[in-house]
């Protein structure tokens, strides 16, 4: 009877044993480093060993894991990363660091609290966007969010983008900041040199990233109108329906300047150029040419030209704009940009599937004081831009 009783508590303490091995095994582990055939390289993503015995990472199912009391081994089974898969040698584990063993490989894993990740991260007063300074000809915007993403828009000179997310995890005791994601360039852990409400200062392996508190100086009016909101035939009409009168308003006028302003995708921010468009009248022919010019990062290109006379836009009493269809009449306001304070009447409509708000100046015929401009593209992604009035000259 006594030998029984001592299996039962021999067995229970096995289980016992086995399950704290468990316990201590589940849970989110950031891999920190690998080493392969003495090469050692930096991963950083986190992964999770459930508790159900299924495995994920970075939010991704990876596979299944079990432990094997007998010969301390972790058996992890994964088809989509061979990384990841067969039996690994427990080489150590406690409540902070776990190493894995398989050949010539070694893993080494670091123990994530998601809950303190959330209090630390408060802690740094990081929220909100960031510029980040760069030698590149191209524009760098870092957002910020609690409890813990990230998300870096990169756009270039020739406005193309391109943006990457990830996660971030601050560590109060070190004053330092991983970065985890898909870019190289803002990945890894980063010493923080200095924190303000409008600038910060990053430093890796004696590289310094210097970031600046974007604010918010071009306010987002969203056009809310829908197609159904306006009447099946429209019985307002433009404020420049007269050609002539079009024609000799705009004969004085040498060229146009406009500030663009773009919405940054996925940040309140924006980007700025400057359009220009210059004027030429042909009396003779009754002709209006307007070449459109943009200047970004101090270069030059035409990208359009508007033309009305003869058949050219005949029936477009919005010129040099798009005719929108359908339109209506808003309402009659005086507006101040850099350029001065005009009195305009105030548009709204369509050209195709994008949403116009046009301020249409009333004693200046094709000068157009602002213009609000929103497209819906693929998977509800805005595309949102202000023009507005700098100079006439």
């Amino acid at each position: 009877m006594r030998k029984l009783h001592l299996l039962i508590i021999i067995f229970i303490l096995f289980v016992g044993l086995t399950n704290a091995q468990k316990e201590k095994i589940s849970g989110n582990w950031l891999l920190t480093k690998v080493i392969q055939a003495d090469k050692p390289y930096e991963p950083l993503f986190i992964q999770n060993f459930k508790e159900n015995g299924k495995m994920e990472a970075m939010g991704h199912e990876l596979g299944t894991w079990e432990f094997n009391p007998n010969k301390k081994l972790l058996v992890m089974h994964s088809e989509e990363s061979k990384e990841f898969n067969g039996e690994f040698k427990i080489v150590l584990i406690n409540q902070k660091q776990f190493q894995l063993k398989q050949g010539a490989v070694q893993l080494f894993y670091t123990k994530i609290n998601l809950e303190d990740v959330a209090e630390n991260n408060a802690l740094m007063n990081f929220e909100g966007e960031w510029k980040l300074e760069n030698d590149k000809n191209e524009t760098q915007l870092l957002k910020i969010e609690l409890p813990d993403t990230f998300l870096i828009t990169r756009l270039t000179s020739g406005g193309g983008s391109s943006a990457y997310n990830g996660t971030w995890i601050f560590n109060p005791e070190e004053n330092s900041v991983l970065f985890i994601g898909r870019t190289n360039l803002l990945k890894g852990f980063f010493a923080v040199k200095e924190i303000s409400e409008t600038e910060f200062t990053l430093e890796r392996k004696g590289v310094e990233i210097i970031g600046k508190k974007e604010t918010l100086k071009s306010p987002i009016e969203r056009l809310l109108f829908k197609y159904e909101d306006f009447p099946e035939e429209t019985t307002e009409i433009s404020p420049w329906q007269d050609f002539d009168a079009l024609l000799n308003g705009l004969k004085s006028t040498n060229y146009l300047k406009y500030k663009q302003s773009k919405l940054i995708p996925n940040t309140s921010s924006f980007s700025h150029n400057i359009l220009i468009s210059k004027i030429n009248i042909n009396e003779n022919e009754k002709r209006i040419s307007l070449s459109n010019l943009s200047i970004i990062n101090k270069d030059t290109i035409q990208y359009s030209e508007s033309v009305k006379g003869n058949l050219y836009n005949e029936y477009n009493d919005f010129f040099p704009q798009e005719e929108l269809n359908p339109y209506r009449l808003v309402t009659t306001e005086t507006i101040t940009v850099n350029a001065g304070t005009f009195k305009c009447k105030v548009i709204e409509g369509f050209y195709d599937n994008s949403k116009i708000k046009y301020w249409m100046i009333l004693d200046k015929p094709g000068v157009y004081a602002k213009i609000i401009r929103e497209d819906i593209g693929l998977f509800d992604k805005v595309d949102y831009s202000i023009i507005e009035l700098e100079d006439i000259k």
